[in-house]
């Protein structure tokens, strides 16, 4: 019991000594993890993006203004890799687009008629027959132009590809910012008691002893940074999932309690991971050299 109020005591004496020092590096710790943070949110989000439009396997085709409907869909019929086919008039698609935008009756009132194109929509059997089909579909002389998923899911999947390897650097970057900054905060408190901590050895302390105020001082700092990070994370992501709801509605951002609780083991648990990593280093360097015989 007194082994766990002297840690406490000396853990507190620790964080309260150099509070300019401490404050800084948590400041330090908290603008790291925001940055990992973000750029894990914005990773996993694109890579959702592109998975659920590669699902989507239909392609779009807008027809011409007196396109043969019956002759489109004679030929479609005729394509093996093509599953359903269903057309869709102009006035469909202004009810389609009312329903996802809820603008249908401003565009009418704005252009006095309605300016969408007759369409049908083109449902494949496999993902890679997607770009084959569209393109084929395009070279028909009913067909005004093609729209479907392949090339923006390419996009997307390169545009993913970047961004886990961006969130890799800069996690990479964070946790060597962390590691010199968290490094030198505890340096400084050793250098500080080193007369301390050497009467403590030479009286017989253990190693262990001497160390635990500061491997806590670490996991302290390390894990209140993370979690305040996260704090702030959560909350600005929170704001924009309303803002992109309200501006994009076709847009889906992940949102789900599972995402929260990810984000939470990963920084948190990374926090005080490092912390005390960052603590035990510096710890054992200069324990190491205070037991070495001179």
């Amino acid at each position: 019991m007194a082994t766990f109020r002297y840690i406490l005591r000396d853990t507190a004496r620790l964080l309260t000594r150099h509070f300019a020092v401490v404050f800084l590096t948590l400041l330090t710790i908290i603008a790291v993890f925001l940055a990992v943070g973000m750029s894990i949110l914005l990773s996993v989000n694109v890579t959702s993006l592109a998975s659920q439009i590669e699902s989507d396997l239909t392609i779009e085709a807008y027809l011409k203004a007196k396109a043969d409907v019956e002759a489109v869909m004679g030929k479609l019929a005729e394509m093996p890799q093509i599953k359903n086919a269903r057309y869709v008039s102009p006035e469909e698609a202004l009810k389609r687009l009312d329903e996802k935008l809820g603008q249908g009756d401003q565009i009418i009132s704005l252009l006095g008629d309605n300016p969408l194109p007759p369409s049908v929509i083109i449902t494949v059997d496999r993902a890679e027959n997607l770009n084959d089909v569209a393109r084929e579909v395009e070279a028909f002389p009913e067909v005004e132009d093609v729209i479907y998923a392949g090339e923006v899911a390419e996009r997307l999947a390169s545009l993913a590809y970047f961004l886990n390897r961006f969130a890799l650097a800069v996690f990479v970057i964070a946790l060597v910012t962390s590691l010199v900054v968290m490094m030198n905060t505890i340096r400084i408190a050793l250098y500080s008691r080193r007369e301390e901590i050497g009467v403590m050895l030479l009286v017989g302390a253990t190693p262990t002893y001497v160390s635990l105020p500061f491997l806590l001082q670490g996991v302290i700092l390390g894990g209140s940074g993370a979690l305040v990070a996260l704090l702030f994370l959560i909350k600005a992501y929170r704001w924009l999932l309303e803002v992109l709801s309200k501006a994009l509605p076709f847009f889906n951002m992940l949102d789900s309690p599972q995402i929260t609780l990810w984000l939470f083991c990963l920084l948190v648990g990374g926090g005080v991971a490092l912390g005390w990593l960052c603590s035990w280093t510096a710890v054992y360097q200069h324990i190491r050299r205070a037991l070495k015989p001179r």
